[in-house]
């Protein structure tokens, strides 16, 4: 059973006195006052659009996308994945508060002073680390990572040191007041099968690692020892603060860095030394998964920071495999994923220090969309010379692309396909078409007819997203019809600012004009990228003016069967005379 933890109700009313929810938000994100809110995009989902609003006089926070919602406890607990006291401490570190004990669940509390004195004894351990790094007798060690290319200046960013012996560290920290039953919970010590307690970080370049809140949770350390029975990476065993597959190398710098400078995408690798190079070549937007199997939490993380995520991981067939895995969760998450190529058998930090940061800096701009990555590594590893392996190859693709079924962008990747598997668009469209994932179908039971679509697939939805992003505007003189509500409603509040003579911009949008299923909607719309818009909007447009014409030209035709007046007759078909060639001029 899961235990309540008791917080007098007057403490929590105090520290939600005492914390301004705007300020808070306000290291997270950039705000934009607006009347009596504050305005920004949301970090619970990606957006273009803001549609996250605080009520400053409520101190309550309300997202009309995605619906999340709450106080300033809620906002930290949910910014931080943390959960509910671990937020009220943070809040209360903030406010300079004191958390009162006396009627906090006590397992809670013995679980708390626990973890602190974990947190403490991996930050002591790390300052005996780096001061021992600088020892003379450990120059050795020093020129290492200068020759990696691991300044000064990063050796002090990234709090790098070394554990010279098998003991000191555990000397310096029993004299610090830490028991070896604390440094074995900390997984600073570990036990030989003979009982010894040893540093676990033994005559190894230490790396520590840091959680969001800024706290070293553990290590991995590097061995300069050349014999390859010994691992050459170590990482902290599991403990009650160190779960590698929830922890994300590099955020507490990058947490620094976002403070200062906006961060449009990320660079996530696998290992801390690629983080490392990457940051000290000017990357400073770089993380990695710490070489383990990325997870939600992973994307989670990654998306707090930016919903642009360059996902380069080592060139060799491991690291290429494991970038399949990953582009699928990051993408899950609503991330926008771009694969960066490097050349076979090279990591990040070798081509770097190889080529330099201008050659990484082509390939980062040379990324290829998440679908495309995993087009190009099927083909890579399919049988395309008989017809048995085309149909495996077409097998396969379709089900990669039945995750945009219901986009336009379905549309760009047809002629490839077709291409390696020598069966026709249509062909393959049919293919994919009847490999739609389980859960798109909107059908709910006991309705006649299917609902309306989350967003019709057509030209439709390429022009209002050109038309509402501000990316195109259109001749008032141009015909064109909306078949879909939500996209009539857009093109007469873009048609309004016209008529008031006002220029239409993104972001013009009022939340309160929409409910929550319309705004996410819209956010899927702006999520089109602009390239793909671009390519597509006059083909578009001109298919909607050839579907308004054929419209007028029915109509005609209908009067024409129900009129007898010869006059009206003809003048009729001089009209849809006109029509007709009007509509020749759009092919």
């Amino acid at each position: 059973m899961q235990k309540i933890n008791f917080f007098p109700r007057e403490f929590l009313d105090e520290l939600k006195l005492s914390t301004n929810i705007v300020t808070v938000a306000a290291r997270y994100m950039p705000l934009r006052a607006r009347g009596r809110q504050h305005w920004g995009l949301c970090p619970f989902h990606h957006e273009k659009t803001p549609s996250f609003a605080i009520n400053e006089q409520q101190q309550f926070f309300k997202c009309f996308g995605c619906g999340e919602s709450g106080n300033v406890i809620t906002l930290v607990k949910q910014l931080e994945s943390v959960d509910f006291p671990e937020a009220v401490e943070l809040l209360a570190k903030l406010a300079n508060l004191e958390v009162p004990t006396k009627r906090v669940d006590p397992e809670y509390l013995k679980k708390r002073k626990q973890k602190e004195r974990i947190h403490a004894a991996l930050d002591a351990a790390k300052t005996y680390y780096c001061e021992t790094l600088y020892h003379e007798r450990n120059a050795s060690s020093l020129k290492y990572l200068h020759q990696r290319g691991i300044t000064t200046e990063l050796i002090g960013k990234f709090n790098i040191g070394v554990s010279d012996t098998w003991d000191g560290a555990l000397i310096y920290l029993r004299a610090k007041g830490f028991t070896e039953s604390e440094l074995l919970d900390a997984g600073v010590a570990a036990k030989s099968d003979k009982g010894t307690t040893y540093d676990a970080m033994g005559t190894r370049i230490t790396f520590p690692i840091f959680d969001g809140f800024g706290n070293c949770i553990g290590f991995t350390g590097r061995t300069l020892n050349d014999d390859k029975a010994v691992a050459k990476y170590r990482n902290t065993a599991q403990t009650m603060v160190f779960d590698k597959g929830s922890i994300v190398y590099g955020i507490n710098v990058l947490k620094r860095e976002k403070l200062t400078n906006f961060v449009d995408k990320l660079i996530v690798v696998e290992g801390n030394v690629d983080v490392i190079t990457l940051v000290g070549s000017g990357f400073t937007n770089t993380l990695a998964s710490m070489g383990t199997a990325l997870t939600s939490f992973h994307a989670k993380t990654f998306s707090r920071f930016s919903p642009n995520v360059y996902l380069c991981f080592d060139g060799d067939d491991s690291g290429q495999k494991a970038a399949i895995r990953a582009v699928d969760i990051l993408a899950a998450e609503g991330l926008q994923v771009r694969v960066v190529q490097l050349p076979p058998d090279t990591d990040p930090d070798t081509y770097v220090t190889k080529n330099g940061p201008d050659a990484f800096s082509e390939l980062v701009r040379a990324a290829i969309p998440y679908i495309d990555f995993k087009l190009d590594f099927l083909m890579k590893d399919s049988n395309l010379n008989d017809n048995l392996g085309r149909a495996e190859y077409l097998k396969r693709a379709a089900t990669i692309l039945s995750h945009i079924a219901s986009s336009p962008e379905l549309e760009l990747y047809l002629p490839k396909v077709s291409m390696h598997s020598n069966i026709s668009i249509d062909g393959v469209r049919r293919a994919i078409l009847g490999t739609t994932p389980p859960g798109t179908n909107d059908n709910r039971p006991g309705q006649s007819a299917p609902p309306e679509p989350q967003l019709p697939i057509s030209y439709e939805r390429t022009v209002i997203s050109g038309l509402i992003s501000g990316l195109f505007r259109i001749d008032e003189n141009i015909e064109i019809q909306f078949t879909y509500g939500l996209f009539r409603r857009l093109y007469d509040i873009i048609l309004a600012y016209r008529e008031k003579e006002l220029e239409w911009k993104s972001g013009l949008l009022e939340p309160d004009d929409f409910d929550a299923e319309d705004r996410q909607k819209i956010e899927q719309l702006l999520d089109i990228p602009d390239d793909q818009v671009k390519r597509n909007f006059f083909d578009a447009l001109r298919q909607m003016q050839k579907n308004a014409l054929e419209r007028r030209i029915e109509s005609l035709q209908n009067k024409h069967k129900e009129t007898d007046n010869r006059s009206e007759r003809s003048e009729i078909l001089q009209k849809i005379k006109k029509l007709l060639d009007e509509k020749k001029t759009l092919r």
